[in-house]
């Protein structure tokens, strides 16, 4: 209004009171730094709620979980409780009464909520929830919010005046036009001001503050034809927010710190004026948001003509809804900026463009959707992780989770059976069902749903359509190798029902190539053929051979001694390795002999570059398509050459369970470091293994290939099945039949057959006596509570009972037996002595005694291997050293003092009632203290690696896996 249009210096003085009056109300509407504060703790509790807490807790904040969560609703609430009492303040900033007890009553109910959600959070009982980020910044966040609140109620707003500084002096003088006109010029400008729309920053701040909330809503859909139900395709639907994404972790912060940017410079322009700040945030947040969900939705891969695929889900709708209309406030308020030609305005400009420019080519880079796949660089023979199974889930580029319900990894991926590229991979997806899912691009598709009720079953691989695999397999029960279409829906594998004429049920379609008798193991080997092995057969089955009717008898096969019923594992040469026994493991090369590669090294013996002395133990093997046998377990990855040279896999890679040789070339091992599964592929491994270091040579003590050999030559005969047999008696000895457990014993029966005596569940302890009988002891009944031992020979019962009374939870430990003699190991460094007649000794000998360490002679001896010892004890508990004494001792084969010689292996009577001892590939005897004889070695037809040696007269039954071998002296 220009000064020539005020009459009157009264009319002056009202329009300065009303300027007064103008500035009063502003500085009462004031929010200050308090406001500012609590919009920022308001976005950093939300923020917190987002951490996701720790796996093994399932502690989450913002989404379901398994368990409850207590104090989540009071988590959840308390951004949104900090946001209502910013608006609260706002809607009463014109009475400071008011507005005093809205912020008071704020503080109360802020402290209120944050110590609800600390008490259920921290009172639930699981300590890695209650310390967590998500809820230690929530609370952090409540508390710091309930503490502003409460200084901004006490504080005291004192407006300053106005016109203070301009007539402090003058105030009884009347003001002339020159200083009512610079008066009134400067009170016009600071109305100007006040009057100022905070529309912008309103709207900008609550755009911000969603988009960061559609964060945790779907960003991705799963469509799973697979599920059936009333819903039909979508009654499987999975959802994964942006911040389960593994390749928009990036993005997923990006978005987050643009947004919360944004908001905190829409909260300071209601304080100060900061527009350049705004508009910047908000056009580099709309930018980056906008561009990066178009260019997701470009890149996500295309669906399949099964209907399998994905789709952007609601929070990435949204997204990109509120990201355009940042974009247009941002673009709004920067031109009506230029329009006024404010001072300045080129280079606001030129900022605001910048910030754009830059999120435009974030948001292009940053989400890559269905970028290629990583190829790491790989130096030859060098394993790489091909899949992290996460403790059992695979995660996939795109957030999807595979649970792999097997404990084996490999089950569960698996190649053509052709060679052509493709991977499949088989996961749980229920405790009675599982789902096919073909792995490519690093994206997991499911394809078929499988019904198999407890046993899952193992995929073997896909060919003309179809998906091969060994379905059931449990001890006792059917298995089947079934040919699966890739276009069913869902197919049942359970095997648990049969059609009216025997067959075994599946679902219409699929083909029944082969069906057995569990147990039913099965893995595939590098010449593309399939093994499956059970308790007494291996077959091996060309993959070009798998065919419906298939006669599973042309293909059993037996490459050596303990093959039957055990792995076998072959390349394209013929080179064939099998197991012997539950830690030996064999080798047959083309044109050559069988050879022992493990089991008969002593303990102690470093990895080397002989195998055979190398004390390993062998968890998976392969053959690859060039004759290397690979070997895996708890030691690093060795590798057999054709050169008869054990070599270590470069980067050592332990903790194998299992390994599959491809016929690629390549080979894959399923390894699990700390607890996770993850299968780790070596792309060159037939080419680069004879390139990889050879391990040292074996210490002289540990030096097999030199094996000692003795005086007496054996003839080993390979036996029938033994059938198996129950005892008797109950396990007390009284007539009847008893509860047979999992273990067996050679024996003999009333007719002098050979047979597999069940051994009674009950008992703690048992042994064979060396003339076909056996031993056991349990615990007997009534009070007080003894031992009783049982004595079965030849159909005859003899029942000796402790008169001793039992120690509180007393179970035998280890026994042995010579005819009518038994000693039981009692723990506590107590033995009990029993027979001949019913005499019964109890005798304390100190010392830790060693498993298979127990010997009874016929004289009533004992021999004792007790720390690394060998004793020989009588029923007075007097002892007498016959050797060793060091942890890590020579064979006793060697020219060292009796003192260093090992006294591993199993020892036992031997057929002239002395004490035997077999180390995994020679039989010695002991002779007496410091002698001893080395009877025979594998030279003389000792086999190696046995899992047990049973005497029974003058014959020696070695058994090796599911073989059994009689060893006879030649005379």
């Amino acid at each position: 209004m220009p000064l020539r249009d005020l009459p009157t210096e009264s009319t002056a003085a009202a329009a300065l009171l009303r300027t007064e009056e103008v500035r009063h109300r502003r500085t009462l509407r004031r929010t200050r730094w308090p406001g500012a504060t609590l919009a920022c703790l308001a976005a950093g509790a939300a923020l917190s709620v987002l951490v996701p807490g720790p796996a093994s807790t399932d502690c989450y904040l913002w989404r379901a979980t398994t368990q409850p969560v207590d104090g989540r609703g009071a988590a959840l609430a308390l951004p949104i409780a900090m946001i209502a009492v910013i608006l609260a303040d706002r809607l009463t900033a014109d009475s400071f009464r008011h507005r005093q007890q809205v912020r008071g009553w704020a503080a109360v109910a802020l402290a209120v909520i944050t110590g609800t959600a600390w008490i259920g959070l921290a009172g639930q009982g699981r300590s890695g929830c209650s310390t967590s980020p998500a809820v230690i910044g929530t609370v952090v966040c409540g508390t710091l919010a309930a503490a502003v609140s409460a200084y901004w109620a006490i504080r005291t707003q004192v407006p300053p005046p106005v016109l203070t500084n301009l007539t402090e002096e003058r105030s009884d003088e009347p003001l002339n036009q020159s200083e009512l006109r610079a008066i009134f010029l400067k009170l016009i400008s600071q109305a100007e001001l006040s009057t100022r729309s905070a529309l912008v920053p309103i709207v900008t701040g609550t755009l911000s503050a969603l988009l960061l909330f559609s964060t945790v809503l779907s960003w991705r859909e799963l469509i799973d034809p697979v599920s059936i139900g009333p819903a039909g395709a979508e009654a499987g639907l999975a959802r994964a927010q942006l911040w389960d994404l593994p390749y928009a972790s990036t993005w997923a912060l990006a978005i987050a710190g643009t947004a919360v940017a944004t908001l905190a410079a829409a909260v300071f322009t209601l304080v100060r004026p900061a527009s350049l700040v705004l508009r910047t945030a908000a056009i580099a947040t709309g930018a980056l948001t906008v561009t990066g969900v178009l260019a997701a939705l470009m890149r996500l891969p295309a669906r399949l003509q099964d209907g399998v695929g994905y789709r952007p889900g609601l929070g990435a709708w949204l997204a990109l809804t509120l990201g355009v209309l940042l974009l247009l406030v941002g673009l709004t308020t920067a031109a009506l900026s230029v329009r006024r030609r404010a001072r300045g305005w080129a280079w606001r400009l030129g900022v605001v463009l910048v910030a754009g420019l830059l999120a435009a080519a974030a948001g292009l880079v940053v989400p890559a959707a269905a970028a290629p796949e990583y190829k790491p660089q790989v130096t030859a023979g060098v394993p790489y992780r091909l899949l992290d199974l996460h403790g059992g889930q695979l995660v996939d580029r795109l957030g999807m989770r595979v649970a792999i319900g097997t404990s084996d990894p490999l089950d569960s991926i698996a190649g053509t059976l052709d060679g052509t590229p493709g991977e499949w991979l088989l996961g749980r997806t229920g405790s009675e069902g599982s789902t096919v899912f073909e792995y490519r691009d690093g994206i997991a598709l499911p394809r078929v749903a499988l019904s198999h009720g407890v046993t899952p079953p193992a995929l073997l691989g896909v060919t003309d359509n179809k998906l091969v695999m060994l379905a059931g397999g449990a001890a006792e029960k059917r298995w089947a190798i079934l040919a699966v279409p890739l276009n069913l829906v869902a197919a049942d594998v359970s095997l648990s029902h049969t059609n009216p004429d025997g067959t075994l049920y599946v679902t219409p379609g699929i083909d029944i190539y082969a069906t057995g008798v569990g147990p039913a193991l099965t893995h595939r080997n590098a010449d593309r053929s399939i093994v499956v092995w059970g308790s007494n057969s291996t077959w091996q089955i060309p993959a070009n051979q798998l065919r419906t009717g298939l006669d599973l008898k042309q293909f059993v096969i037996a490459p050596g001694p303990g093959a039957p019923g055990n792995s076998v594992s072959s390349g394209p040469d013929g080179t064939t390795a099998w197991r012997t026994s539950r830690t030996g493991l064999a080798l047959l090369r083309p044109g050559g002999k069988p050879q022992q590669v493990t089991g008969v090294a002593p303990a102690g013996c470093l990895l080397s570059s002989d195998a055979a002395s190398s004390s390993l133990t062998v968890e998976a093997f392969a053959v690859d398509v060039r004759g290397n046998l690979w070997l895996g377990g708890s030691s690093p990855t060795t590798v057999l050459t054709p050169d008869g040279l054990l070599r270590q896999l470069p980067g050592p890679v332990s903790q194998v369970e299992s390994m599959e040789a491809r016929a690629d070339g390549s080979v894959l091992l399923g390894v699990s470091p700390g607890g996770g599964d993850q299968v780790v592929e070596i792309s060159d491994a037939a080419a680069s293994a004879s390139s990889y270091p050879v391990l040292p040579q074996p210490e002289p003590r540990c030096d097999r290939r030199k094996a000692a050999s003795g005086s007496t030559p054996y003839k080993a005969t390979l036996m029938p099945a033994v059938p198996l047999a129950d005892p008797p008696v109950t396990a007390v000895g009284v007539t009847g039949k008893a509860t047979s457990g999992t273990y067996t014993q050679l024996a003999l029966d009333s007719h002098g057959k050979l047979v597999r005596l069940a051994v009674p569940n009950a008992a703690h302890v048992w042994a064979p006596d060396g003339q076909g009988g056996v031993w056991w002891a349990v615990s007997g009944q009534g009070e007080p509570a003894t031992e009783v031992a049982v004595h079965v020979v030849a159909g005859k019962v003899t029942v000796l009972r402790d008169p001793k009374e039992a120690a509180p939870n007393q179970r035998g430990e280890f026994a042995a037996a010579a005819g009518d003699r038994l000693v039981t190991a009692i723990g506590s460094n107590l033995y009990n002595f029993y027979g001949p007649g019913q005499r019964v000794n109890r005798v304390k000998i100190g010392g830790t005694l060693r498993q298979s360490g127990l010997v009874q002679l016929g004289s009533g001896e004992v021999a004792m291997v007790i720390d690394e010892q060998m004793l020989l004890a009588d029923s007075t508990g007097k002892t007498t050293k016959l050797f060793g004494g060091d942890a890590t001792g020579w064979p006793i084969s060697s020219t060292t003092t009796p003192d260093r010689w090992t006294t591993d292996g199993s020892w036992f009577t031997g057929p002239d009632g002395k004490i035997w001892g077999y180390d995994g590939s020679s039989l010695t005897r002991i002779d007496g203290p410091g002698r001893a004889t080395v009877i025979a070695g594998p030279t003389q037809g000792v086999p190696q690696a046995a899992d047990e040696v049973t005497v029974i007269g003058p014959h020696l039954y070695f058994e090796l896996g599911h073989d059994t071998i009689t060893l006879d002296p030649l005379r």
